[in-house]
């Protein structure tokens, strides 16, 4: 028995040291069984020693009669059988068994722990994403590219006025961006975000530029501290991407004052509050990197204060508040008497045309200070979204101690036919596009998102205009007054990809106060404006 015991243990053990089952799996269950059958050669070694013990007990004090013929005599006992003595091969084979088990559970841990430090990669949304296994750092690349294609109709009539006041608009394409970058965390407290404009083809646009770099720390959550280039938020509409405005671009007046101080690339730093109803910033900026033509910077406060005045499963109420103030003008040139020089103006919602024509304008203004303030709302119940605000912008001259003062106001409506609805951000206190339920897809998917939507603007940059026919009153300035219907037809295939269609009536009114080229001076002071349809679609990318 002792024998056959031997014989298969070191079977086992032989089975568990060759090169062939180095399986994990199958060396653990080979050391359990072979644990076991020790365990129960063991078991039957105590037995047998019990067993002699009480062998030698019973033997020592019992004695055997005589028989019966009288003689009497004591039966020797019988001389002590040997006792098993456990084989040394056993412990031999149990330390070389717990040596393999410590040794497995070694490489166990060291595997667990390699893959518990190797970076996490993910594409969430088609975004490209590596995170290190403590989530303190990560790194994800960032693209947004659309490319518009539209085409102008204009009257007849247009092609007399003079080259500023767009005669001949140019239809066609232009890549409006094409953003690459990266966003991150880095140890744990801070963030950052470095992005590059490559698009922006179009007159309206610089092309190539840096959009955002920054750095933020974020260890005093939810405030957070940021330096660098971006746009410092300045209303519902500024704080809304690129990538999720309703239309292809913002409405007029919500971008002449995103730019008085803000606008993507403005130098600046600023304290940022973003709670989940609550959410509140102030900066303090400078110049966008892409300006140029003036020696001192602009010096320049932008704040802002937004709130979930009602939020539910469904339905949402957000009011915001926010201004800038420019208490210092960049000078144009060095010298105490050097020209500070704005311009406030806004392109007329769409950007293809490569001439950069922008109807209304205050042309440069030499002022000693600068300001503009906002109020918009924003409402959601379930594929119902509405937004409005209303604009008024100042300008105090250094001539003199008159100011310029213009107002704008907006209005968009969208409905999701899909059934979908815009999420709210608390990082930005705005709206995202709807992410469809069933991405579209001939293979069995779904149709995606369908939305349509309309916005009707009103930007007027007249100050005391006067009438058609007469001169400029003292003090006056005729900036002219756009007015714009937009309508619009946006699909989303999936999270990714967007299409949209749009249509666009607009109105110039402005009266001239520079005689067009050919003109005779006595008929100065007409109506330069005029009235416009354009048909635009645009196809973009976001991760």
């Amino acid at each position: 028995m002792k024998f056959r015991t031997l014989l298969l243990t070191g079977c086992a053990f032989a089975a568990l040291a060759s090169p062939s089952l180095a399986d994990s799996a199958s060396i653990e269950k080979r050391l359990d069984d072979m644990q076991k059958m020790i365990e129960a050669q063991q078991a039957q070694i105590e037995s047998q020693k019990t067993e002699i013990a009480t062998l030698k007990k019973t033997v020592g004090v019992k004695k055997v009669k005589a028989p019966s013929s009288g003689t009497s005599a004591a039966i020797e006992p019988p001389p002590p059988q040997p006792v098993a003595v456990p084989d040394t091969k056993f412990t031999e084979q149990q330390a070389k068994i717990d040596t393999l088990t410590q040794q497995l559970e070694a490489d166990e841990n060291s595997t667990r722990l390699a893959k518990q430090e190797a970076p996490v990669w993910s594409l969430a949304g088609g975004r490209p994403t590596i995170t290190s296994a403590d989530g303190r750092f990560s790194l994800a690349i960032r693209s947004l590219v659309q490319y518009d294609f539209a085409h102008y109709l204009q009257p007849a009539h247009a092609q007399s006025l003079a080259a500023a006041n767009g005669p001949d608009l140019s239809s066609g394409g232009n890549f409006r961006r094409a953003w690459l970058g990266v966003q991150g965390k880095l140890f744990g407290e801070w963030s950052y975000y470095l992005n590059y404009d490559f698009g922006g083809s179009g007159g309206t646009e610089t092309p190539g530029h840096i959009q955002q770099a920054w750095i933020q720390y974020d260890g005093l959550g939810p405030f957070a501290v940021r330096i660098g280039a971006f746009s410092p938020s300045n209303g519902i509409e500024d704080a809304t991407a690129a990538s999720d405005t309703t239309f292809l671009e913002r409405n007029a007046p919500s971008d002449m004052a995103r730019n008085v101080a803000g606008g993507d690339g403005r130098d600046a730093i600023a304290i940022v509050y973003a709670g989940d109803r609550l959410f509140g910033s102030v900066a303090y900026s400078g110049n966008k990197i892409q300006d140029s033509g003036s020696f001192d910077e602009q010096q320049a406060l932008v704040g802002r204060v937004a709130g979930l005045a009602y939020s539910s499963e469904d339905t949402k109420l957000l009011l915001s508040g926010a201004g800038s103030y420019v208490f210092k003008v960049a000078d144009a040139a060095a010298g105490q008497g050097a020209a500070r020089n704005i311009t406030l103006t806004s392109a007329p919602e769409l950007t293809v045309d490569n001439t950069g024509t922008k109807f209304v304008t205050s042309g440069a203004i030499n002022a000693e200070r600068v300001w503009q303030w906002n109020l918009e709302a924003a409402a959601e119940w379930q594929s119902l979204y509405t937004q409005a605000g209303y604009f008024r912008y100042g300008a105090d001259l250094r001539a003199n101690s008159s100011a310029y003062a213009f107002s704008g106001w907006y209005g968009q409506a969208s409905y999701v036919l899909t059934g979908e609805s815009r999420a709210y951000s608390p990082a930005t206190g705005s709206f995202l596009n709807p992410k469809p339920r069933i991405p579209f897809s001939l293979n069995g998917g779904g149709w995606g998102a369908w939305e349509l939507a309309a916005r009707f603007s009103d930007l007027n940059l007249n100050d005391h205009a006067g009438v058609s026919g007469t001169a400029l009153p003292t003090g006056g300035l005729r900036g002219g007054d756009q007015k714009i219907w937009s309508l619009g037809i946006n699909w989303y295939p999936n999270s990714a990809l967007k299409f949209e269609l749009q249509y666009q009536n607009i109105d110039i009114n402005r009266f001239g106060t520079i005689p067009a080229a050919g003109t005779k001076a006595a008929i100065n002071n007409t109506q330069v404006g005029q009235t416009l349809n354009t048909l635009a679609l645009r196809s973009q990318i976001a991760f």
